[in-house]
């Protein structure tokens, strides 16, 4: 057992140990330095920014509802696309973007992208939009109002595009068979041809071979309608007019003249009234199908013998037939109609042709993303427009009652708006109509359900 000197010894070497220790300092003569007070304050801070960094990141990868959102605002979820327009803090479920779009004005227009659980405890109200409406339009850049073509197809249906055509106007003609008739198609006009004497008319008009392509209806009427070509018959031939002669020939209704010294084509008609009215070759030609029949003799006369007679107002035959008649297509070009447009931005349709190697199945094709605006209407610039969106899938949609504000609310200028002949839409088919009434409603699949292909 230690003795109470053994103790004190111990309690004087833990003593003397200890004091060894703090006046040699660290091993090795290093110096232990203290520590500052302040790196743990300065760690915290880090790691604050840190946690506030993280929670804006957050913040704009899962973005919530910014304070506007209440009203007038197509706000998306985007982890189911749920799309809904908001009114007066309630969102309401809307069927398609243009539906939204025709329902908020164009200066308050915003899409806000969340997700479905930030909209949780959000008041829902009735469902809302046009059933069959689009659900994306293409962007303004992307719009082709222009250079529509609708080619015959090999089985005498039409093949329509809108974008990508091929066709180039031409100056010749072709001859159709459309319900059993035939016309002349030039230009951007239709000529019904009389069917009693189709083929002395076609020879007449200079088509001397006859191999008519069938087309329908709806392609022919995309020209306008022309004068029909058949043979000129005029009233009261051969009655005398009195005091007129040509020398010490009498003249007499349904003479044919010719001025000495104007061009060897150039002719007049003695007509009822005791005008004379211009024939050209091809009224030439017609008029001896017709009154003329048989009748070949031209009198020659000076322009003095005829000096007191006055000239016809318009032509003798029809006021927009060719002078000289047609040339007709060679085979292997396809017949199409051209969309093209005027100066002032007027539509009309010309024939145009495309070679008969190119495809021609019958359809409507739309280059892919893009589509069209258009008023569509009669032609002429007085005609009633209707404001007509036509989507990448070929299907027309009416906005009756569309004003400069509608079109501002789909994305567009009234200066990117075209015109195109009603007759265009017939090809097409046919979408709902699109109004801001219409898509405030509650949606109606009987709406889209009634819409179907153009007519």
């Amino acid at each position: 057992m230690a003795t109470k000197s053994d103790l004190i010894e111990a309690q004087n070497f833990s003593r003397r140990r200890l004091l060894t220790a703090f006046i040699s300092g660290a091993p090795g003569g290093r110096e232990i330095e203290p520590s500052k007070p302040l790196r743990a304050v300065i760690i915290a801070i880090a790691l604050t920014i840190a946690v506030i960094l993280a929670g804006v990141f957050y913040g704009v990868m899962q973005p919530g509802l910014p304070s506007d959102w209440r009203d007038n605002r197509l706000i998306i979820a985007k982890d189911t696309g749920a799309r809904y327009v908001s009114s007066k803090s309630v969102l309401h479920p809307v069927v398609n973007s243009v539906s939204a779009r025709l329902l908020i004005p164009s200066k308050d227009f915003e899409v806000i992208t969340t997700t479905s659980a930030r909209l949780a405890g959000i008041e829902l109200g009735d469902p809302v939009g046009i059933v069959g409406a689009p659900d994306t339009l293409p962007a303004a850049e992307r719009l082709i109002n222009d250079g529509w073509t609708a080619c015959v197809a090999d089985d005498g249906g039409t093949r329509a595009r809108i974008g990508g055509a091929t066709a180039s106007a031409t100056r010749e003609s072709v001859v159709v068979s459309s319900g059993g008739a035939l016309y002349v198609v030039a230009g951007d006009t239709r000529f019904a041809v009389e069917s009693t004497q189709a083929d002395a008319v076609l020879r007449a008009a200079g088509i001397d071979t006859l191999d008519p392509v069938t087309v329908e209806p709806a392609w022919l009427d995309l020209f306008r309608e022309g004068d029909d070509l058949e043979p000129i018959v005029i009233t009261d031939a051969g009655t005398p007019l009195a005091g007129a002669a040509a020398g010490a020939t009498p003249l007499a209704v349904g003479d044919v003249l010719h001025i000495t010294g104007q061009a060897v084509g150039q002719r007049y008609l003695v007509l009822q009234d005791g005008t004379l009215g211009s024939l050209s070759p091809l009224a030439w030609q017609l008029y001896q199908l017709g009154t003329g029949r048989g009748a070949d003799r031209v009198l020659e006369v000076a322009a003095a013998d005829v000096a007191d007679l006055a000239t016809a107002k318009a032509p003798v035959g029809g006021a927009d037939w060719p002078s000289d008649g047609f040339t007709t297509l060679s085979s292997d070009q396809r017949p199409c109609a051209l969309l093209q447009h005027d100066a002032r931005g007027l539509a009309r349709t010309v024939l145009a042709t495309t070679p008969t190697t190119n495809d021609a199945t019958a359809g409507v094709t739309v280059t892919p993303g893009r589509g069209a605006i258009v008023l569509v209407g009669g032609r002429g610039a007085q005609a009633t427009q209707l404001l007509t969106i036509v989507d990448a899938t070929g299907t027309s949609f009416a906005l009756p009652g569309a004003d400069a504000e509608t079109v501002a609310r789909l994305g567009y200028t009234s200066e990117q708006v075209g015109r195109v002949d009603q007759s265009w839409m017939r090809l097409l088919a046919t979408g709902p109509e699109l109004s801001t009434a219409l898509a405030g409603e509650t949606p109606d699949p009987a709406r889209a359900a009634g819409s179907g292909s153009g007519g």
